[in-house]
């Protein structure tokens, strides 16, 4: 059976209430998000490096098509 919150009291307690503070006081995901921290700023240098290394393949396909045009039999 699905868990739903509510906001109705059952038992004297209020469910979405008591979610929010266990979630809170619960310091498990401290790590999942030093984790995606690190994601995070490794994704921002690879992005920062990119137009670098994008610029050098172009140059190389470049110079493998022209290598190619001038191979090229006329006629």
């Amino acid at each position: 059976m699905p868990v739903v919150a509510t906001h109705r009291m059952v038992d004297g307690e209020y469910p979405v209430l008591h979610f929010f503070m266990n979630f809170c006081k619960n310091e498990d995901g401290a790590t999942a998000i030093e984790y995606g921290l690190i994601a995070g700023l490794l994704s921002a240098a690879l992005i920062a490096g990119a137009g670098d290394i994008s610029t050098n393949i172009n140059a190389v396909f470049q110079f493998i098509g022209d290598t190619l045009a001038e191979l090229k039999p006329s006629g």
